[in-house]
């Protein structure tokens, strides 16, 4: 009875009368002018900064210490002048970095996909506006709230297979049961549930086409969302494939610091009232501006993000991505100093491969490890040895192993990364690099 409840309340939060307000505020703001864009970005920054300084004994003193005089500070153009922020920082101060109400406040971690889970505040305001941000999006692709959906995103504890919401019309799927055993009654619920649309992680949808490929069946879903992962080109490729699906992708950070949306024209957008982003070649620097709870201004994220070579580089404006990277360790090392990043095409269209992880321990070499079906042959893994080469060059030296899909190495989330370079995790190791 308190579990329904709870999800009572939820539910009448979430999709509140105030949660549409929201909703109808950010679609209007795709009808504003750049100038307007701008104006109201920069008031609602100026007024972050404010309420961080003079309510943030963490800001005020890092500020105080810089020798940052605040009315230097005018647009967002001036943000530069400003000191960067780190997580060590959040993770040794959050309580200081807090400004809003214990009573409003909503706890959240991050995935701990490269380190332990952090610990990070938000509160309900910041919250309803990321879900009408999304909401937004999920509209504009013809996706509204109260159609049948199947979630598949670690929401269920180990022990529970299934949960279904009458109240949103969801399906809750487990996504720590995916396996060839398991597949038929995967294939049932989800046939018979007919939902129109699937929100998954990358890897957990990517799993549900593995044993759905084995198993020689196929649903057509119109629509799968998928967010919290970074998002490969060969995962893309054959999950539409199978699900005879769209897939619309959301980048964003449990810090809630940046957000980039897909959208109808397959490329990646800013939201220019969400943050402000600053992209550099090894990180970026980011300031979220839907969350005055806990202000996080000029915060390092170590994700490589590429602007649109069509995008202007400077701070302000509303730009289009080229690409996302993954994190700056998402990389390999070459004998030459080399950093060989964005490697997915390696892996794309290659017969019965179910999944590759790379693991790189020394700057001589890495290993590939490959979960393949049974009908995986020889010539598929000259294929993919040919794909490599022409990639990465001859002097890429590396050994392909044949591992089970539960020796792939994932965060406690369930996250999955497809490369893990331990070289970069302890950078005294590394060498002078030469970016290429």
């Amino acid at each position: 009875m308190k579990t329904l409840i709870k999800c009572w309340v939820k539910k009448q939060l979430r999709y509140s009368p105030y949660f549409y307000q929201k909703l109808k505020a950010v679609q209007q703001e795709r009808e504003l002018s750049v100038s307007e864009l701008e104006r109201l970005r920069n008031a609602r920054f100026l007024k972050l900064l404010h309420r961080a300084y003079n309510r943030s004994s963490f800001y005020r003193d890092l500020y105080d210490q810089w020798g940052v005089n605040l009315r230097q500070i005018q647009t967002i153009e001036d943000i530069p002048k400003l000191p960067i922020i780190t997580k060590p920082d959040l993770q040794a101060h959050k309580e200081k970095m807090f400004v809003g109400q214990k009573f409003n406040r909503v706890d959240a971690y991050t995935s701990g996909t490269s380190g332990p889970p952090l610990q990070v505040y938000r509160d309900y305001q910041s919250t309803i506006r990321e879900g009408a941000y999304q909401w937004r999006q999920r509209i504009s692709f013809g996706h509204y709230p109260g159609m049948k959906t199947v979630v598949l995103r670690g929401n269920l504890h180990r022990d529970q297979r299934e949960k279904y919401d009458a109240a949103t019309q969801s399906l809750y799927l487990s996504s720590y049961h995916l396996s060839e055993k398991n597949a038929l009654w995967y294939y049932d619920k989800i046939r018979q549930f007919a939902p129109h649309a699937i929100y998954a992680y990358p890897s957990s949808i990517e799993s549900l086409a593995n044993i759905f490929q084995v198993l020689g069946k196929s649903v057509n879903i119109p629509l799968v969302f998928t967010s919290s992962e970074t998002l490969y080109n060969h995962q893309r490729t054959k999950i539409e494939d199978i699900f005879d699906t769209r897939i619309v992708d959301w980048y964003g950070n449990a810090e809630r610091t940046i957000a980039l949306e897909e959208k109808t024209d397959g490329k990646y957008h800013e939201l220019p009232l969400y943050s402000v982003n600053e992209y550099y070649d090894e990180y970026t620097v980011t300031t979220g501006l839907i969350n005055f709870s806990l202000p996080l201004i000029r915060y390092r994220v170590d994700d490589i993000i590429n602007l649109d070579e069509n995008s202007t580089r400077n701070i302000s404006g509303h730009r289009q991505i080229k690409a996302i990277q993954g994190r700056s360790d998402d990389i390999l090392l070459l004998p030459d100093g080399s950093r060989i990043g964005m490697i997915w095409g390696v892996f794309d269209r290659i017969p019965n491969l179910f999944r590759a992880q790379v693991i790189q321990k020394e700057i001589e070499t890495f290993q590939v490890n490959l979960v393949v079906g049974s009908e995986f042959k020889r010539q598929d893994e000259t294929f993919l040895r040919d794909k490599i080469t022409e990639f990465m060059g001859e002097q890429a030296r590396y050994t392909i192993s044949y591992v089970s899909d539960d020796q792939i190495i994932r965060a406690k989330s369930g996250k999955y990364k497809l490369i893990i370079n331990e070289l970069l995790r302890n950078k005294s190791n590394v060498p002078n690099l030469v970016t290429v």
